[in-house]
């Protein structure tokens, strides 16, 4: 190991995660399985793992000075510089290891694709590609540490270059694109926000990461990490025996791999795990197989067997079974071992025609099943839609989640447009532009620069990114929301409103009110799975201080704001509207109005929703119309219903 990498912490050295050691190694032996997705808490050697696994990789040939790392013997992997030189005469090669690339979450479109290289187009008048973090990539691994917590546009470039294995680059005058293969490898900590769907699935593998409770291997991690930090050369000195073997262990796996065949009692194996288990698409039918491979020549064997297939299922099924996280369908071990062994003895009978037309039925009872359930939706929705009141429209929601886009100027987002850049300030340079508006003047200026730029030539990006909204559900918990069936119906409402906002990617916050005053249960998070178990273990029963959970509501989107001025603030209110506790020595109906008025001051979009019964009077209403926000009343309807309608209002 290189002096200048002596920080790195020896990948065989890291103890008691034998799990996300072996699903590494799996990418390593075969990069097509398609990376790894780790979720664990804070402090549990996620980002040590994936950082030491480069040290064990055996090396790779690459083109000798291509800047992509380009495979010498793959004609259909050479970027465009390549592909001229072999037309020119033969290429070069050489190896080295391959490379671990970090991917920041702050790091920007440019950064990440590539972009013109600004001094040798002004030096010379030529247009030179920059590379990016996707070249730096190819042939190795893309590590993203806090990846749930990238923008959505970052996330459309490694979605394209992932399906593709190519980075297209079309800007500013330009056309260019290079191999971008990788495996990709994320890391994530649940509790601060979920990830998109379509990113989740690309990743192959997943490992949820806990901290290790044992004390004798607590103390083991202690003193080895002691060790390291005292002296790294020694230490990575006493594990070079054992990272030698390991790396000698994943070349002998990686020349082995193409002699692996899996017999089709195997794949049909795999297909009927996959079918009984409920996942989507045929990805992981494809992982789990080329997954299995892997482990197998890991374990120095070239035959596939049914306990291979076990031994990566759970990896593999382990992010792909839920559609929402309020879906109770999730990844289940005695489910699996059902699936497993139904699956096993189903191939022992020749039963290779039955089984698929069974899952096929199944499959075709959900769909009967998920269309009459969005039939009573509907139903649920014409019922209630009586209820929305008219003429409270004066704070009106004009976009959903994150389909607004709004202009940024601190360098993210995507590049829209130019504009003349405004004196005094920091400018992100359109180079395009620039060159463009400084080329008709070109004769009359004296430059020993191919382009002679003057200050008003020069034009700024304009850029784009979406934005989301900040929810926060204010919900009475008192004893005054009456029949308990009316309290779980206002629960199971908010939790399917949290799907919907889950779904748009937007941040998602709890206050409760009961009592004396007022708990933010949840600050706004992307992570809606914390919501719901607050939710879900809410007590009640108390007084009503409605006024405290107006305030305090209040305060956490004022805070969101000040955090986010382009985010959409929305205060959805639960409550029957009859207050009777104020703030101090005031009277609770009266103190509720005055907080209500102060939301009309804001910019905060306002939707109460009233749960009391029929002919219990018109308090929530009459907040409503004094925040100048809507209003839905659930009456003695249960929370499906309302669900529809008050996602008119969320979604208008």
């Amino acid at each position: 190991m290189a002096r200048d990498d002596r920080s790195t912490y020896p990948f065989s050295a890291i103890v008691g995660q034998a799990t996300l050691k072996t699903a590494l190694l799996i990418n390593a032996v075969d990069p097509r399985v398609g990376g790894v997705l780790i979720r664990g808490q804070k402090g549990t050697a996620k980002s040590t793992a994936v950082r030491g696994l480069r040290w064990v990789l055996p090396a790779i040939e690459v083109v000798e000075g291509c800047r992509f790392g380009c495979h010498p013997h793959s004609r259909a992997d050479l970027c465009d510089e390549c592909r001229e030189r072999l037309a020119a005469g033969s290429l070069p090669k050489t190896s080295r290891r391959p490379a671990l690339v970090d991917l920041p979450v702050s790091a920007t479109e440019d950064r990440v694709v590539g972009t013109i290289d600004l001094e040798h187009a002004l030096k010379h008048g030529e247009r030179r590609f920059e590379p990016g973090l996707l070249a730096d990539a190819n042939r190795g691994i893309l590590y993203v540490d806090e990846v749930n917590l990238l923008d959505d546009h970052i996330v459309d470039t490694l979605l394209d270059s992932a399906a593709m294995g190519v980075n297209v680059i079309e800007r500013e005058g330009i056309r260019f694109q290079h191999p971008a293969r990788f495996v990709l490898v994320g890391t994530m900590n649940p509790e601060e926000g979920e990830i998109r769907p379509q990113l989740l699935d690309r990743f192959g593998l997943c490992v949820d990461i806990e901290g290790i409770s044992d004390p004798s291997e607590r103390v083991e991690i202690l003193k080895r990490r002691r060790a390291f930090e005292d002296d790294p050369d020694g230490f990575q000195r006493e594990w070079r025996p054992a990272q030698s073997a390991l790396e000698d262990r994943l070349r002998s796996a990686c020349r082995t791999l193409a002699d692996v065949a899996i017999d089709d009692d195997l794949l049909f194996l795999i297909a009927s795990v996959c079918s009984s288990m409920g996942v989507d698409g045929h990805r992981a039918d494809l992982v789990m197989g080329r997954a299995a491979a892997a482990y197998a020549v890991l374990d120095g064997r070239r035959e596939v067997t049914a306990a291979d297939v076990r031994a990566v299922a759970p990896m593999v099924l382990a992010h792909r079974m839920r559609k929402t996280p309020f879906e109770d369908r999730s990844y289940d071990q005695d489910r699996l071992e059902q699936a497993l062994s139904a699956g096993v003895a189903a191939g022992e009978h020749g039963g290779h025609d039955e089984q698929p037309q069974a899952g096929q039925s199944d499959g075709m009872a959900v769909l009967h099943v998920m269309r009459d359930e969005g039939a009573t939706d509907a139903s649920h929705a014409e019922q209630v839609s009586a209820d929305l009141v008219a003429g409270m429209d004066s704070v009106r929601r004009s976009h959903g989640g994150r389909r607004q886009e709004t202009a940024t100027n601190d360098r993210t987002g995507r590049y829209v447009r130019s504009e003349v850049a405004r004196p005094g300030q920091p400018v992100d340079l359109a180079l395009d532009a620039t060159i463009r508006a400084a080329a008709p003047y070109q004769r009359t200026r004296q430059s020993e620069l191919a382009i002679s730029i003057e200050p008003q030539d020069v034009r700024s990006k304009m850029r784009t990114r979406r934005v989301g909204a900040s929810i926060v559900f204010c919900v009475d918990a008192s004893g005054s929301m009456g029949a308990t069936n009316r309290m779980e119906a206002a629960k199971a409402a908010v939790l399917d409103l949290l799907i919907d906002a889950y779904q748009r990617r937007d941040r998602v916050g709890l206050v409760a009110f009961r009592g004396e005053s007022a708990e933010v249960v949840l600050q706004p998070t992307a992570s809606v799975e914390l919501a719901q178990i607050k939710l879900r273990t809410l007590p009640t029963g108390g007084a009503t201080p409605i006024a405290h959970g107006i305030l305090k509501s209040l305060d956490v989107l004022t805070t969101e704001i000040r955090r986010d001025d382009s985010v959409v603030p929305w205060l959805v209110l639960l409550t029957d509207g009859r207050a009777n506790v104020g703030i101090g020595s005031g009277l609770g109906s009266d103190d509720a109005r005055k907080a209500a008025a102060q939301l009309k001051q804001t910019s905060i979009h306002t939707l109460v929703i009233d749960t009391s019964g029929p002919g219990s009077g018109m308090a929530a209403r009459e907040l409503a119309r004094i925040a100048g926000g809507e209003y839905v009343r659930i009456g003695e309807a249960g929370g499906d219903a309302l669900v529809g309608a008050v996602r008119q209002r969320l979604s208008a």
